[in-house]
């Protein structure tokens, strides 16, 4: 289930300021990606959390990597033409998808510690 979210999120995320990325070609390597990770069941219960209940900052976080990793006009062409800008994107996702996960662990741990 964790996965087909992802890759919804990933669609949905640049359908509109970057449609070279909604292509079936670039979904199916997010998914093998994302299969090759191999996720444990507790890292894919915070996905899951993560996707339901605080999109909006994944989704802004993302846009704003792939603001400063993707160029304007005409160098955009080129860089979606080339295999491993499209390589980079997909890594771009699995870091933010890794350090959203990071980020659950490090506040339910600060909670424990401090008594909240």
């Amino acid at each position: 289930m964790y996965i087909e979210d992802l890759l919804t999120t990933f669609e949905n995320i640049t359908k509109d300021s970057y449609p070279e990325l909604t292509s079936q070609e670039i979904l199916s390597n997010l998914q093998n990606k994302i299969e090759k990770k191999k996720y444990d069941l507790q890292d894919q219960t915070i996905i899951e959390r993560i996707l339901n209940e605080d999109i909006e900052s994944f989704s802004e976080s993302f846009l704003e990597l792939l603001g400063s990793a993707i160029p304007d006009g005409e160098e955009r062409i080129i860089f979606f033409k080339d295999e491993d800008s499209k390589t980079s994107v997909i890594n771009l996702f699995i870091k933010s998808v890794e350090h959203s996960i990071d980020y659950f662990y490090n506040d339910i741990i600060s909670k424990q510690f401090s008594g909240k």
